[in-house]
């Protein structure tokens, strides 16, 4: 039995979402599995290192499956993408050992958020539109909080989670880019809870323009109480890397 890891792109706006679900096929996974299928005539499950929630994006989704043939990879790389839909582009396929697992191989994931202070003529649907100024040194102590934190409940939708809402965030910055009016966010951690990401930044900015207040977010964080976050759209969100 062979692995194959798959190196993906897409634009995830009119999708719903990375994991296959029951009522739909407008998922990522569905589509390249069916495409796969059509083109090793046997049923492949491929697994997803980021399950990304509906209208996100990714630059490089990592995502493997196996299959008992050894695959012309160049030629079925191409193949691939001649069927798969105009959003989706497999960028590489490699053969892969054994053992690897996209999802429970990876070590850290790393999101990107884009955010821009005016309109914009060019990909104006990939960016989050800020109309209100910011206080960026009250944004800033957020972030330092954030990255001291570990319990994530009140930004998250789930009402469970296996591993009791904890999650190590590596990284969390921002760049301002002055010349072209955006304000990009990288955030990166050894997992991510369902819809945090967008609740975390709605948060960081509702602190940036003082609709909210951080020492009222640090009691109710601890607490694992629901914040009344202002959860930013899925369009400007993208999976930009995925860590081994």
């Amino acid at each position: 039995m062979y692995n194959y890891k798959l190196i993906i792109e897409y634009d995830g706006k009119n999708f719903m979402g990375w994991q296959k679900q029951k009522y739909t096929d407008a998922t990522i996974q569905e589509h390249i599995e069916t495409s796969i299928r059509k083109l090793l005539n046997e049923d492949i499950n491929i697994i997803g290192a980021g399950r990304t929630d509906s209208g996100v994006s990714a630059y490089n989704q990592v995502a493997n499956f196996k299959f008992n043939k050894v695959i012309e990879l160049d030629k079925f790389n191409y193949s691939l993408n001649s069927i798969l839909p105009d959003k989706i582009a497999v960028k590489k396929i490699l053969r892969i050992s054994p053992d690897f697992h996209s999802r429970y191989s990876a070590v850290r994931r790393e999101y990107l958020y884009k955010m821009t202070f005016r309109k914009k003529a060019i990909e104006e649907d990939s960016f989050y539109k800020i109309k209100f100024n910011i206080d960026f040194k009250k944004m800033d102590a957020f972030i330092k909080f954030i990255l001291n934190t570990t319990f994530f409940r009140s930004f998250c939708k789930n009402k469970e989670d296996k591993n009791n809402y904890r999650c190590l965030v590596h990284e969390f910055k921002y760049k301002l880019i002055k010349s072209k009016d955006e304000l990009i966010f990288t955030i990166t951690a050894n997992r991510f809870l369902h819809s945090m990401i967008r609740s975390i930044l709605g948060c960081c900015l509702d602190i940036g323009r003082e609709k909210l207040i951080l020492n009222n977010i640090k009691e109710q964080l601890e607490k694992g109480e629901k914040i009344a976050v202002n959860y930013l759209p899925a369009n400007a969100l993208f999976l930009n890397k995925i860590y081994y």
